[in-house]
């Protein structure tokens, strides 16, 4: 078989997987019925040796010069590939564990519980030798010869179903993408960053998903998006945030070579900001998006600006994320705010912070924890700012260790609740990956409860099961340090003047021109 010899081959411009159990089901559905389910566009191209992947099905194929790559129809090999040569004999969880009901002749996916006997499971009904041997081991082989009959039925139908494929001889990448872009422009949406990674990338991998993983690599600050790296790429180039790259065919002429590479290194910049001067080290407590394009076009126009300019951009940070300005990250702010950043420095960042209020209520201790809100993330960070220590060992967790918790897991699920019956706030939130760590937590050393906004009496509240008192104590506590952390960031009472040598090189360029 072309599948398990290495000679089906998906190309590099290819989009992501997209299809879903329910697009799997929907597939086999439409072939045991005889629905036509669309042509397949294949070419004939050598290939170099790599492992392959189709679903769960791995094959090490070899080089070969007569390779047939799939133009169109990727998702639809994958669900026959992945089903059909699932490698488990008995296949559950993943969305290609296909089985029939033969009761009730329906394709369904097989979870984690153990099937009926009337389900039969899609890789033994593409073998007849397998199928005859599954029919002789079957309890009910000799009791239902009506479903002995549907499944070789089933077995007839989906092996002797035939796909029309049409085969592109000896095309070029271009081509080949070319006619990849005009197959894709219905049926399961693709994502701009999708279609922009199909178009650019030759013959490399999808440009913006590796950048984005060089970006994580590098900064530890958690993996973006290739999405949200567009959108930086965009403000980059100083293009409309409206401008698709589905809209015609000259996108791939009018972008710039070294358009992701520009974008890479700007947020690599701006990343570095936001952990080194702003305090947000990751990207789940980065409250709003909208900084992050920003700044993506700001340092690439302004690599190393000013250390007054790097001041003046953390409190338009803090103040935009405060007042809950930044929230908005439509097209129409985007390019209304990228407008204001251009060559000139210090024009720039006095433009960007005359668009958020210096003053601005803060979160307090007793806001309720919603998930990823804007108020939930500020107050993590504020929390993480306390130099938090692990109650195990009493030492403070490093910028890294905290960066890999991030990385795994779910804010939700580091900031424990130490009570889950009541509704949760900001002061019943404590920095513990472990759950065994919260009974560990009321004798240990006062420096531990500091860290977390803690003390003796909180402690001894919490121990006791006392969590009113406990959640009365350390809301005080967190508090005091949020009003404290929040406005030495926004600096809502100084003075946003520029460096004075700006200021002079003003006055004197004015008086040249009286």
């Amino acid at each position: 078989m072309d599948i398990r010899d290495g000679k089906l081959r998906i190309p590099e411009f290819q989009r992501p997987l997209r299809w879903r159990s329910a697009h799997v089901l929907d597939f086999f559905d439409s072939v045991y019925r005889g629905f036509p389910v669309g042509v397949l566009i294949l070419s004939k191209l050598s290939a170099e040796p790599r492992l392959l992947h189709f679903g769960p099905l791995r094959v090490d194929a070899p080089a070969m010069p007569d390779a047939i790559f799939v133009v169109d129809g990727q998702q639809r090999i994958n669900a026959l590939a992945g089903a059909l040569l699932h490698p488990d004999k008995r296949p559950r969880g993943d969305i290609h564990a296909v089985w029939f009901d033969l009761e009730e002749e329906r394709f369904v996916r097989l979870r984690s519980a153990e099937p009926p006997p009337h389900w039969i499971p899609l890789n033994v009904v593409s073998d007849s030798v397998l199928l005859l041997d599954w029919l002789h081991e079957w309890p009910f082989g000799k009791q239902r010869r009506d479903l002995v009959e549907r499944a070789i039925a089933l077995s007839k139908a989906i092996r002797e179903y035939q796909i029309p494929a049409y085969v592109v001889e000896e095309a070029s990448n271009e081509f080949l993408r070319l006619i990849f872009k005009r197959a894709n422009t219905s049926g399961v949406p693709m994502k701009e960053s999708e279609v922009f990674d199909a178009l650019f990338n030759g013959t490399a991998l999808r440009p913006l998903e590796s950048a984005c993983a060089r970006l994580q690599e590098q900064t530890g600050f958690g993996v973006m998006a290739p999405d949200v790296f567009l959108r930086c790429l965009k403000a980059v180039e100083g293009r409309d945030p409206r401008h698709t790259y589905t809209e015609r065919e000259g996108d791939a002429a009018d972008v710039r070579a070294a358009a992701v590479e520009d974008t890479e290194t700007a947020l690599r910049r701006a990343l570095a900001f936001l952990a080194d001067d702003a305090g947000i080290i990751h990207l789940q407590l980065l409250p709003y998006q909208l900084p992050l394009i920003l700044l993506a076009r700001f340092f690439h126009l302004h690599p190393s600006p000013h250390s007054r300019t790097r001041t003046l951009l953390v409190r338009w940070i803090w103040r935009g994320a405060l007042a809950g300005i930044h929230a908005d990250s439509g097209h129409p702010t985007v390019n209304q705010l990228q407008s204001k950043i251009d060559r000139d420095e210090f024009a720039s960042v006095e433009r960007l912070l005359l668009t958020a209020p210096k003053q601005a209520a803060s979160p307090t201790a007793s806001t309720v924890w919603s998930g990823h809100s804007a108020a939930t993330r500020l107050c993590a960070v504020a929390m993480l700012h306390m130099d938090p220590r692990n109650v195990d060992t009493g030492e403070v967790y490093t910028l890294q260790e905290i960066q890999r918790l991030l990385d795994r897991r779910d804010l939700a699920k580091i900031f424990r609740d130490v009570d889950s019956h009541a509704p949760s706030t900001v002061a019943r939130r404590i920095l513990l990956p472990g759950s065994r760590q919260l009974a560990r937590l009321p004798p240990a050393p006062d420096e531990v409860l500091r860290s977390h906004g803690l003390d003796r009496d909180a402690a001894n509240a919490l121990q006791r099961g006392d969590i009113a008192g406990f959640v009365e104590r350390r809301q005080r506590e967190l508090d005091r340090w949020f009003q404290r952390f929040f406005s030495e960031r926004s600096a809502p009472g100084e003075t946003d003047r520029l460096p004075i040598a700006e200021l002079v090189r003003r006055v004197e360029a004015q008086a040249a021109t009286t």
